[in-house]
């Protein structure tokens, strides 16, 4: 496609986010190094978006789309089948709906309108990945580090713009890690009554957030083992299940009041039609193995062939570039070497963090369980999910997106803490700490240089226009 640069839209786009973002930053006494980098991952972002149009990347953008104008030009939901995903609940779209009637009065495009709404919850998704960097460490290196990575993670340029109601579900999901970590760690009723309402919320939007209301529920089960907490605990324990029962029972309700439908059809709404591909069968083993040579050399999470189609290749790929191909004005040797250097840095991150695992001490990891097992959950529920409903598509790390941050702060502690030994530093622990750090760093920039626009070939000029 022939980009557009960046035009007057996008302009607008550009500038607002970015003056807003340093409003809420600075108000929230973030650093200037904290501030400089989300800012730097605007403007990537936006310039990403000066490239992309509404259906790359995001292969049902125009069915969000058809949703959301039919509540804001029919003041109604649409017929379930009406579309691919008019069975999810329409909290995300309702607000697309009512911010597109804001924004998109003539001075900037429908669509453009609606992905500056994406940018701007991807915003939101980085403050309460800020706030939960903020209570893990005091180490300004470490929350340098692991912002760095969430803002210029490989699929967090992909999320950040596409018109979906992932855009909505992340945000939300986090926000509920987020408030269950802090009344684990706090005790405060306001902490409890907030995580209760991010997770209803999000099940408002997508069925994703039943995994952080499963880890509500369970949170609140286990703080009532001990017995100075148990009557409390249980009292929450009840609320929880009560009102986010009612919630789910009413997202249900909405699905079953516009057609009959299945049970997983009322609960997960289409994604229960059916397998959009041949069927693979599936074995025990599609799920556990993992085919190295494919993941580092292939771009894609398309298999060449159908007996290496694992699930773990898929979802770890889909964590870098989603699972739809990239599409060509992404291609090219450069970006094809840089692809597979992320793919390698993933790994050894990845492998960094399973090592470092037997070391720590059960006391080490108590402040950090509800983030542990939040992702813990959130991956059951999506291999659930994929058992259920076989499909590409639901072997797509966008699923449990807010994952990323308990696993990108992990990654920064893990390298802090071999900077701390026990004793006197060591000259191989401080090796090491260097290398986590440059594998880090690494990941950042080689994300950066992968979607920053270039040149086109075909006509010699840059996407940056005046």
């Amino acid at each position: 496609m022939d980009a557009p640069g960046l035009t007057t839209d996008l302009w607008i786009v550009l500038l607002g986010t970015v003056l807003f973002e340093l409003w809420a930053l600075r108000r929230l006494r973030f650093d200037w190094v904290i501030v400089a980098l989300v800012l730097l991952g605007t403007v990537l972002h936006v310039d990403y978006l000066s490239y992309t149009s509404i259906s790359e990347r995001n292969y049902d953008g125009p069915s969000h789309i058809e949703y959301i104008r039919t509540i804001a030009q029919d003041h109604r939901l649409p017929d379930v089948f009406a579309c691919g995903p008019c069975g999810h609940p329409p909290l995300y779209y309702a607000l697309a709906a009512l911010w597109s009637k804001v924004v998109t009065g003539g001075w900037i495009p429908y669509e453009r309108g609606l992905q500056w709404l994406s940018l701007l919850l991807f915003f939101g998704f980085v403050v309460f990945a800020l706030s939960i960097f903020r209570r893990c460490t005091s180490q300004p290196a470490t929350l340098r580090l692991a912002t760095a990575l969430v803002v210029f993670w490989p699929s967090s340029v992909i999320n950040a713009v596409r018109v979906h109601n992932d855009a909505l579900a992340s945000v939300l999901m986090l926000g509920a890690l987020y408030f269950i970590a802090k009344w684990d760690g706090d005790g405060k009723r306001r902490d409890f009554h907030l995580a209760l309402l991010f997770c209803a919320l999000a099940l408002l939007t997508k069925s994703s957030g039943y995994a952080l209301a499963t880890t509500l529920v369970l949170l609140a089960a286990l703080r009532a083992i001990p017995p100075g907490l148990r009557g409390e605990s249980l009292k929450r324990c009840a609320v929880a299940v009560v009102v986010l029962g009612s919630v789910a029972l009413g997202a249900i309700a909405v699905r079953a009041s516009h057609r009959p439908t299945t049970f997983c059809q009322k609960v997960l709404g289409s994604a229960c039609d059916g397998r959009y591909v041949p069927a693979v069968v599936d074995r025990p083993s599609r799920f556990v193995r993992f085919d190295l040579r494919r993941f580092v050399l292939r771009m894609d999470t398309l298999p060449d062939d159908p007996g290496h189609d694992y699930f773990l290749n898929r979802l770890a790929k889909s964590s870098l570039f989603g699972v739809t191909p990239v599409g060509d004005e992404l291609a090219g040797g450069r970006r094809q070497t840089l692809a597979v250097a992320m793919s390698v840095l993933l790994l050894a991150m990845v492998a960094s963090c399973l090592i470092a695992l037997p070391f720590l001490r059960g006391g080490v990891l108590r402040p950090y369980r509800v983030y542990i097992g939040g992702t813990l959950i959130m991956f059951a529920f999506l291999v659930a999910f994929r058992v259920r409903a076989p499909n590409e598509f639901h072997e797509d790390f966008r699923h449990i997106f807010p994952a990323l941050v308990p696993f990108c702060i992990g990654y920064a502690k893990i390298v802090e803490r071999l900077g701390r030994s026990s004793g006197k530093p060591t000259w191989l622990l401080q090796g090491l700490r260097g290398i986590g750090i440059a594998m880090g760093v690494s990941m950042v920039l080689a994300s950066a240089a992968f979607f920053a626009s270039v040149p086109a070939p075909h006509h010699g000029g840059p996407l940056w226009k005046p």
